[in-house]
């Protein structure tokens, strides 16, 4: 399964944006989100949209 963790948090225009690392493959993602919580779980979800799951070797 794959292991997330928090880079940073900013504010940008008003809006709590996080910046996500997967740790196995480095990849980042930029979220909006209102706490870390919630930034992790949609790192989550477009680590599945993208399909990186099955692209991925372990």
């Amino acid at each position: 399964m794959p292991e997330f963790e928090i880079l940073e948090s900013y504010v940008l225009f008003g809006e709590r944006r996080f910046r996500v690392r997967e740790r196995g493959s480095g990849i980042v993602f930029n979220v909006a989100a209102s706490n870390d919580e919630e930034a992790l779980n949609k790192a989550r979800e477009m680590f599945k949209r993208i399909k990186a799951d099955r692209v991925l070797k372990p």
